[in-house]
């Protein structure tokens, strides 16, 4: 399937807002309690992406075919990492009817361009440690654990995050 890779623009928060409830709910169901996964708005993520996009917050693309937004990405240099090397990937969601279809391994090719522009040496991110597709997915574009893990507590139930990091070519 064909689809495009640019940088995301105001007029495209409905959609990623849409994606990113979807994908969420589909990636995150079975591993996550469902009141939790579905506190998750497309309210609360407009909200979200209106002020990251309109304030320049991240780095934010997305991939269309003719159909529309179908994924997209963010990442950036958050508390601790500016005027560093590193950088943390902190979305990667695809319309579910797009899983498979390589547009997070497009949307990713992109990211590291544009990485590489800014001389990142390493890349890291946070993942569910239950959601083995998106390990799997990591793994494949060579990220490794770096032995840090994040614990949160929704209701009875114990989410541990894993740290992966990726190191980039100069």
């Amino acid at each position: 399937m064909l689809h495009s890779i640019r940088w995301a623009v105001i007029d495209d928060v409905d959609q990623i807002a849409k994606i990113h409830v979807d994908s969420w709910a589909e990636a995150y169901k079975g591993l996550m309690p469902i009141n939790y996964i579905e506190s998750f708005t497309v309210e609360r993520r407009t909200k979200l992406w209106t002020n990251i996009i309109s304030r320049d917050l991240a780095f934010v693309m997305v991939a269309e075919d003719n159909s529309g937004v179908i994924g997209f990405l963010c990442f950036g240099q958050p508390k601790g990492y500016e005027n560093t090397n590193s950088y943390e990937l902190s979305s990667l969601y695809i319309a579910p009817s797009k899983y498979g279809c390589g547009v997070g391994s497009s949307l990713y090719k992109e990211c590291k361009k544009e990485l590489s522009l800014k001389k990142a040496q390493q890349v890291k991110l946070w993942v569910l440690d239950s959601n083995q597709r998106a390990i799997n997915f990591y793994k494949k574009h060579n990220f490794t654990p770096t032995g840090n893990s994040d614990e949160e507590t929704v209701g009875k139930v114990v989410l541990i995050d894993l740290e992966l990091s990726s190191k980039l070519s100069a």
